[in-house]
């Protein structure tokens, strides 16, 4: 398998792997704060958990990390997010989808754009 696929195989891995730490949290902690608190909530430590897998094992990128490097994940993530809470609304407003699945949906939708934007802009190591 090349290369590519197997960078490819590692982020479904680790968005996986980050999702179902999102989905989990947003279920242990909708019946205390609501779906939109569980949501705002459980974001922040899935998305540092999504930026370290990446950074050392998708892309292994071991170099120190830079305050650019994490400027340009964040307004990765700042699209991502609008792009996921979007699709996560429209899915709980509008299908019986229980929150908790619908968090897990609306992770996957936004997915292919992290992976390009990451691999060419945040982790790119210029060879």
């Amino acid at each position: 398998m090349p290369d590519n696929a197997f960078q490819i195989l590692r982020f479904v891995l680790v968005g996986g792997t980050v999702t179902c730490v999102f989905m989990a949290l947003n279920h242990l902690l909708h019946r205390r704060l609501g779906r939109n608190g569980a949501f705002l909530i459980a974001y922040p430590p899935s998305v540092a958990l999504h930026y370290a897998l990446n950074k050392l094992w998708t892309f292994q990128d071991h170099r120190p990390t830079t305050g650019e490097q994490v400027w340009h994940y964040l307004l990765l993530t700042a699209v991502a997010f609008v792009i996921q809470w979007t699709m996560y609304q429209l899915l709980t407003r509008f299908t019986r989808m229980p929150a908790w699945m619908a968090s897990g949906a609306a992770t996957v939708a936004q997915m292919a754009l992290a992976f390009l934007a990451m691999r060419a802009w945040v982790f790119a190591t210029g060879g």
